[in-house]
């Protein structure tokens, strides 16, 4: 994906651990930055620690919101038990990683 020329993208950072305690405040945050129309999200996972089922799911359904808005979420430098576990997942089409030009963002880079 790349982010179209006029389109809202924005970036959101997450750390710490991504788990069912905290999947429904991000799952909140991130529908709202795609109804609030920032339908280009990069989510920085440099600082996330863990993530479980419950915050994988969150990510694929913003991913899929986001898509269903004409937009895209990737993934910017997400650890490596981020990048296994996706890769495990054949989640990587779903949340692609970006990486951070002097534009919008764009999937599919190195993160």
């Amino acid at each position: 994906m790349t982010a179209v020329p006029n389109a809202t993208s924005a970036a959101v950072v997450l750390d710490g651990e991504i788990d069912i305690a905290t999947s429904p405040a991000i799952r909140r945050s991130l529908m709202a930055a795609i109804s609030g129309g920032n339908v280009h999200l990069a989510v920085d996972m440099s600082g996330v620690t863990f993530i479980d089922a419950s915050g994988i799911g969150v990510l694929v359904a913003a991913a899929n919101r986001a898509r269903q808005a004409g937009g895209g979420l990737s993934l910017l430098a997400p650890s490596r038990q981020v990048r296994r576990l996706l890769d495990v997942l054949h989640l990587d089409a779903i949340l692609p990683a970006a990486q951070r030009l002097d534009g919008p963002f764009v999937a599919g880079g190195a993160a």
